[in-house]
C-alpha cells in the first residue's frame, strides 16, 4: 500500500502519525498527479490529500476513513479503544476537530493562502477562543473516563491544533487559549508521544518551506 501525502497537511499527518504508531508497511509517497489538475481530479473525484492506495489498486480518500480502514486492515495495536464509552469519546475528539475546529482556523489558513482573501481577524479569533473553550469543557469528561491511551481521535486532534500554535501568531493573535488548563493538560500529554512528535516537526518544516516560497 502507499499513503498520497502532504507533509504540511494535517488531514495527511494524522494518517502518517498512524501508519507509525501501527508500524504498518505502506509507502508514504508524493501524490501522482499535480493537485487541482484535470487529471487528477478524474482520477479522484474528492479532490483531496490524502490517498491510501489499497492492495486492489484502488485509492481510498478522507484521512478518518483511511485511518478506520487501517484500523479493520490491521487490528493489533489498535488505537480505536475497546470499551463502548472511550470508542464514544476518541470519535468526539476526531468529530470536533473536522466540524468545530478546522471551520474555526479556516478563514486564517485561506489568509495566508489567498492574499486576496479579506476577514476580521479578531471577530474570527474570538470564533476560535469560543470553539476551544468548548473543547476545554467537554475534556473534563475525558479524566472521567480515565483513560491515558492513545486514541484516533487524539491523533486526529493533534495536527489540526498544532496549528494554533503556528499560524494564529502570524496575525498577532496570541492567547486563544489562555486559561484553557484542560486543553494544556492535554496538549502537553499528547506531544510526549514521539510519532505524534515526528508528524508535528514535518508539518513545521513544510510550513517553513512554504513561508519563505511565498
Amino acid at each position: 500500500m502507499q499513503l498520497a501525502n502532504l507533509n504540511h497537511s494535517p488531514y495527511a499527518t494524522r494518517v502518517r502519525i498512524l501508519i507509525r504508531k501501527k508500524q504498518l508497511p505502506i509507502e508514504i509517497i508524493e501524490p501522482p498527479l499535480a493537485l487541482k489538475s484535470s487529471e487528477f481530479l478524474n482520477a479522484h473525484p474528492l479532490g483531496k490529500i490524502p490517498l491510501l492506495k489499497l492492495d486492489n489498486g484502488c485509492w481510498l480518500p478522507e484521512s478518518i476513513a483511511i485511518m478506520e480502514y487501517l484500523e479493520d486492515k490491521f487490528p493489533n495495536n489498535a488505537f480505536r479503544p475497546a470499551t463502548p464509552e472511550f470508542a464514544a469519546f476518541s470519535r468526539v475528539l476526531a468529530s470536533f476537530t473536522d466540524t468545530h475546529l478546522g471551520p474555526a482556523l479556516l478563514p486564517f489558513f485561506k489568509g495566508l493562502l489567498l492574499p486576496e482573501f479579506s476577514f476580521n481577524k479578531q471577530e474570527q479569533a474570538q470564533v476560535v477562543t469560543v470553539t476551544l473553550d468548548k473543547l476545554d469543557r467537554w475534556l473534563v469528561q475525558h479524566k472521567e473516563i480515565g483513560s491515558d491511551s492513545l486514541t484516533l481521535g487524539d491523533i486526529v486532534l493533534a495536527p489540526t491544533f498544532w496549528w494554533i500554535d503556528e499560524i494564529l501568531p502570524l496575525f498577532d493573535i496570541t492567547q486563544a487559549r489562555k486559561g484553557l488548563d484542560n486543553i494544556e493538560s492535554w496538549w502537553r500529554w499528547v506531544k510526549q508521544d514521539s510519532d505524534v512528535n515526528e508528524g508535528l516537526a514535518e508539518m513545521g518544516d513544510a510550513f517553513k518551506a512554504f513561508q519563505q516560497a511565498n
